[in-house]
C-alpha cells in the first residue's frame, strides 16, 4: 500500500472487533448472574410460600385447640347453669356463654379463612416448584454455553489482538508516536472512516484539502474531535 489509510482502516476493524469480543467477555460474568439471580429469586418465592402454608397450618392447628377449649368451657358454664342458686349466678353465666359462642363464632370464620388461604397457597406449589426447576435447567444451559462462548471469544481475541500487533509494528516511525498517544487516550475510538465528506465519529465536515489529502493517503486528524481519519474503501 502506497500509504497508511489502508493500515488505518484494517487498525480500526480490528481494534473495534476486539473491543466487541472483549465487551462479549465481560458481559457474560453479568448474565451469569442474573441466571444465578433468577434461580435464586425462584427459589426464594417457592420457600416463602411454603413457609406460608407451614403457618397457616399452625394456625389452624392452633385456633383449633383453642375453639375445642371453648367449647368444654361452654359445655362446664352450662352444667353450671344448672345448678345456679340464684339469679344473678344464672345471668353471669348466661353472659360467659354467650362471649364463649361469639367467641368460638369467631373462630370458626377464622379456621375457615386460614384453610382457604393454605389450600390457595398449596395449590401454587407445583407451579413454583416447575419454576425453579425450569431456572434451574436454564441456568445448566446457559453455564454449559457460556464456557464454550468464553473459549471461543478469548480465542478470537487473542487472534485479533496478534493481527492488531503485527499491523501496527508496519507503522511509519513518524505515525507510530501521535497513533499510540491517541490510542492511550480513546482505544478503539482513536480512528474514524470519512463518511460523506465528514468525520462519522463527530460528524463534522472535513475540508477539501484534508480530502485530498486522504485520497493520496496521507495522515490526516479531525480537525474537531482529533481522531485519525480513512477513507473507506
Amino acid at each position: 500500500m502506497s500509504g497508511p489509510a489502508g493500515l488505518f482502516r484494517e487498525i480500526h476493524r480490528l481494534r473495534r472487533f476486539a473491543h466487541e469480543l472483549q465487551e462479549q467477555i465481560d458481559r457474560l460474568p453479568r448474565q451469569q448472574k442474573a441466571q444465578q439471580a433468577k434461580v435464586a429469586r425462584q427459589e426464594e418465592i417457592l420457600r416463602q410460600t411454603q413457609d406460608a402454608v407451614k403457618h397457616l397450618k399452625v394456625e389452624v392447628h392452633s385456633k383449633e385447640g383453642t375453639l375445642k377449649a371453648l367449647h368444654g368451657q361452654i359445655a362446664k358454664y352450662q352444667k353450671q347453669l344448672n345448678s345456679a342458686e340464684s339469679k344473678k349466678e344464672y345471668d353471669a353465666l348466661q353472659h360467659e356463654i354467650n362471649d364463649a359462642k361469639a367467641a368460638c363464632s369467631r373462630l370458626e370464620e377464622e379456621i375457615l379463612d386460614a384453610l382457604a388461604r393454605s389450600e390457595e397457597k398449596a395449590a401454587q406449589l407445583p407451579e413454583l416448584e416447575k419454576a425453579v426447576r425450569q431456572a434451574k435447567e436454564e441456568q445448566a444451559k446457559f453455564e454449559a454455553a457460556m464456557q464454550e462462548r468464553l473459549a471461543s471469544y478469548q480465542a478470537q481475541l487473542a487472534e485479533t489482538r496478534q493481527q492488531l500487533q503485527e499491523r501496527e509494528a508496519i507503522l511509519p516511525a513518524d505515525l507510530r508516536a501521535p497513533y499510540e498517544r491517541l490510542v492511550a487516550a480513546r482505544g478503539h475510538e482513536a480512528l474514524s472512516s470519512v463518511q460523506e465528506h465528514s468525520c462519522a465519529a463527530c460528524y463534522t465536515e472535513i475540508t477539501a484539502q484534508q480530502y485530498n489529502e486522504l485520497q493520496q493517503e496521507l495522515f490526516v486528524l479531525c480537525k474537531s474531535c482529533g481522531r485519525i481519519l480513512y477513507l473507506p474503501e
